[in-house]
């Protein structure tokens, strides 16, 4: 619902301006609709400014009940920094432009976007306040992120097509019940009986995760891969026992929220959930009553039970201690804007990654969120830099650096799972060469691996396109394709060193900001999420070469004796010739061997593409 939510939003508001006779451009439109957007208590990168809320877009417009806006120019500036090398690279003629440049007009922005910054930087934006009501508005600043308060679970076993005494109709089926109360950590037995609502006082979000192991979701001993798939999905409710039997019944529930995705983790969230209950919150486990197969939907044979892991986490809203603004309290006169100078300070301690928060502008009547995000870089400034991002373990489902969701749904789309991005600034011209390694816990997890150069062009993956993105534009070697079932969400795992780490070896030709994005396709399904770890190497490879050649001939030059041919072992396991015309010939005595290997690999890789390609067109014809 966002995109038709916003865009009948924005045309009632242009519609609106345009009436007050108001100048607007779509920076102008989309900074009023995200300065008046309702909070809805959770991260930037899951809500952005909160909901759009158009009755208070027009307030604005109109100068009522003391609605204001919040806008910067730093978040244009910086993207505009990284898109030019981008954008430099472009043959803009083939795409039908004589030429394209970013405006010199700088465009204001409700989020902050402070840029790529190294540990220990700081860097400092004007945020400007536009009050265009007839009163002198007290602005107070502060920058928040959130938190987390508790975490609980529970360990289940699922019963598929339970039927409702209400209802009782022939292929309907209700979830599992299980009261919110059940997922804690009681400290003595009254404690569990006594309290119905275990939400703490001061959560302002609740997320419920339901996990499951990957060989309950997709069955290993199918004949065809991904041909036979199960999932329970996810609800929270209100229950109010109507005639106090304690049998819960469909008449008595009113729905909270619900989520339904095909992987291996579920996930659903309630802000402010205090609010949202007048009687006691129940939690439903729905086994989904059939099987499906990836490639023809749903098979209609019945669901079996399943093994899950209910998990409960409550967040508050807490101070982030990276945003400094020069004054925490902004007097802004009627009919004029007022600025404040904001400074982020990234901690020495930051390892590469994407961060965010935000800051919040409130009066009495009046509250923006800002959101406000950067990135970490780790610079490389030797030869030879070796870097460690260490995965922390943690029951925070929020965004983090050092961990991967389990966000996978094989129905959705190709960017579908979790996505990780770790920058790498390359100040050393000697480097050319990165060896990379990925590494994480479950078997059945899997990523895929892209490494970008400054200008954005991929120069290497774990899963290169290959043949199927000659002839059948796929983008990767994993992807399994559109299907009835699919929009193409379908991954296969590929791993190249072993089942839980993959490697790359990177070519570097240039200095600047190199991207890793790690893309989580597959989710094994132990727990919520799964800690990643990542090592990394920059050398220059050249150099290592030019070494061992030189070394090679200092061993070569003490070889002297002219009057008979001898083969000499080396250390390195080469050998050398010496003929009896005092020539030297180095000669690898495995050159043969590795030739014969390259043909059998090659002849080997010819005909797994073949069959391959016969199996995908069986299958669209399938």
């Amino acid at each position: 619902m966002a995109a038709p939510l916003v865009s009948g939003s924005a045309a009632i508001l242009m519609e609106e301006m345009k009436k007050q006779f108001q100048d607007y451009d779509s920076f102008t439109i989309k900074n009023i609709l995200m300065s008046t957007a309702t909070d809805l208590k959770n991260d930037p990168f899951t809500q952005g400014s909160g909901l759009t809320n158009v009755e208070s877009a027009l307030d604005y417009v109109h100068g009522n009940n003391g609605v204001f806006i919040v806008y910067n120019n730093g978040s244009y500036d910086n993207i505009q920094k990284i898109l030019e090398p981008a954008i430099s690279n472009i043959n803009f003629t083939k795409i039908g432009f004589e030429k394209f440049q970013f405006s010199s007009k700088s465009f204001p922005m409700t989020s902050w976007f402070a840029g790529h910054l190294l540990p220990g930087d700081r860097t400092t934006t004007t945020f400007t306040i536009n009050n265009p009501t007839n009163q002198t508005l007290t602005v107070n600043l502060e920058s928040k992120n959130i938190s987390l308060i508790e975490h609980s679970q529970f360990d289940g076993i699922t019963t598929p097509q339970q039927q409702d005494s209400i209802s009782n109709k022939s292929g309907i089926f209700i979830p599992n019940y299980v009261k919110l109360s059940d997922i804690q950590t009681s400290e003595t037995l009254n404690d569990f009986f006594d309290n119905q609502n275990p939400i703490p006082d001061d959560s302002s979000l609740m997320i419920l995760n339901l996990n499951f192991l990957f060989d309950e979701f997709m069955n290993p001993t199918a004949d065809i891969y991904a041909d036979d798939l199960k999932i329970s999905s996810l609800y929270i409710y209100d229950w109010i026992d109507k005639n106090n039997n304690t049998e819960i019944t469909s008449n008595e529930l009113s729905m909270i929220n619900r989520a339904g995705s095909w992987g291996t983790v579920q996930e659903l969230r309630v802000s402010e959930p205090n609010e949202k209950f007048d009687g006691v919150p129940l939690v439903g486990v729905y086994p989904v009553p059939t099987r499906y197969s990836y490639w023809l939907g749903d098979t209609n044979q019945n669901s079996t039970s399943m093994e899950y892991t209910l998990s409960a986490s409550y967040y508050k809203n807490d101070t982030w201690s990276v945003l400094w603004p020069d004054s925490k309290i902004i007097n802004v006169s009627p009919k004029t804007s007022s600025t404040v100078d904001v400074t982020l300070i990234v901690p020495d301690d930051f390892q590469t990654g994407v961060y965010q928060g935000f800051l919040n502008f409130q009066t009495d009547d009046h509250s923006v969120n800002a959101p406000v995000s950067f990135v970490v870089k780790e610079p490389i400034t030797k030869k030879d830099s070796t870097i460690f991002v260490e995965g922390k373990l943690t029951d925070d489902v929020l965004y983090g650096n050092g961990f991967s969701k389990g966000a996978f749904d094989m129905s959705n789309r190709y960017m579908a799972g979790d996505w990780r991005q770790y920058y790498f600034d390359i100040q050393n011209e000697s480097v050319n060469t990165a060896v990379i390694e990925l590494s994480w816990e479950s078997d059945d997890t899997n990523f895929g691996v892209f490494v970008m150069d400054p200008s954005g062009k991929i120069i290497q993956t774990n899963v290169p396109s290959g043949v199927f993105g000659h002839f059948l534009g796929w983008p990767s070697l994993d992807w399994l394709g559109n299907s009835l079932f699919s929009q193409g969400g379908g991954f296969y795992p590929v791993k190249n060193k072993d089942d839980t780490s993959t490697v790359l070896y990177v070519p570097i030709n240039q200095t600047g900001t190199h991207t890793l994005l790690a893309h989580s396709t597959l989710f094994g399904g132990n727990s919520t999420t799964e800690t990643i770890t990542l090592a990394a190497k920059f050398t220059n490879i050249s150099d290592d070469l030019i070494m061992h050649f030189e070394n090679n001939s200092q061993l070569t030059s003490i070889i002297t004796d002219p009057e008979y041919s001898e083969i000499i072992s080396k250390p390195n396991n080469q050998t050398l010739l010496i003929s009896n015309n005092d020539t030297l010939i180095p000669s690898d005595n495995r050159s043969d061997f590795g030739f014969d290997v390259g043909l059998l690999l090659g002849i080997t890789i010819g005909v797994a593409i073949g069959i391959s390609i016969i199996f995908i067109i069986r299958q669209k014809n399938s």
